[in-house]
């Protein structure tokens, strides 16, 4: 595991103007965590993202976001949540405690499990997790990006720019969990939703109102699957159903009907 310190040059580390506007303009929404893996894309080749809040406690973390080119990452981040956070290299560090903004590689040859390592490096052909971590009471927040190994590692210049654009983006991130409940570790964050969804739309069944929560906070067919312990086709039918009672076709029209 390598600690990233040095600061980027000026300049180099700013993405896109308009890209970052989007980025603000989608916080609060489902179109959060593609915005911010757009612009981390264009930035520096990332092809995955995972954002997670950490607690004290041990307990099971929260998923802030997560967003892919393929429709794995959320299977990929509630396999973490639920297997894997413990065995994570990070967690010295955590344990550790101190000054924890920093930025961290952590390459597959880290990883001591042979399932975590293979689930989350190897199936999928990531070459290194690069992950920034911002302190905060009673916890932490982690933002984690990954590359595809046909890419290569991240350059020593793409890390440093990574490690100071993503500490502009965690206080975002947080705000954008404490929009959904999503700050609160496990599955509270689905339930605060779903309550919601039970105020505001009756006429749901408590599967559509659960998979509705998860589509919400940024889950995606798979992962919800997982979470409901339901086939990702049912995750899907159930989803259809949903749309069709409120007369609507998209999650950024679910997101506005609860929150705007």
């Amino acid at each position: 595991m390598e600690r990233i310190e040095a600061e980027a040059p000026d300049g180099l580390w700013a993405a896109d103007a308009e890209l970052q506007a989007g980025i603000v303009d989608a916080l609060g929404t489902p179109e959060f965590a593609p915005a911010i893996l757009h612009a981390l894309g264009a930035m520096a080749g990332v092809e995955e993202i995972f954002a997670f809040r950490r607690t004290d406690d041990g307990t099971l973390p929260a998923v802030l976001l997560s967003a892919g080119a393929g429709p794995q990452a959320g299977g990929r981040a509630e396999a973490y949540r639920r297997h894997y956070f413990r065995l994570d290299p990070l967690n010295r560090v955590f344990r550790a405690g101190g000054d924890l903004g920093l930025c961290l590689r952590v390459r597959p040859d880290d990883i001591a499990d042979r399932d975590y390592r293979r689930d989350c490096y190897a199936r999928p052909g990531f070459v290194e997790k690069l992950s920034i971590l911002r302190p905060g009471r009673g916890g932490w927040t982690t933002l984690s990006l990954f590359r595809h190994g046909g890419s290569g590692a991240f350059s020593d210049g793409e890390a440093q720019d990574l490690r100071t654009f993503g500490r502009l983006l965690l206080p975002l991130i947080e705000a954008h969990g404490r929009a959904f409940g999503a700050d609160r570790p496990g599955p509270s964050s689905a339930a605060a939703v779903e309550a919601r969804l039970r105020s505001l739309c009756p006429a749901l069944t408590g599967r559509e109102r659960a998979v509705c929560a998860r589509t919400v906070i940024g889950m995606t067919a798979e992962g919800i699957g997982l979470d409901l312990g339901i086939r990702p086709t049912s995750v899907l039918t159930y989803r259809r159903r949903a749309y069709e009672r409120l007369g609507i076709s998209t999650a950024l029209q679910l997101a506005a009907r609860l929150f705007h």
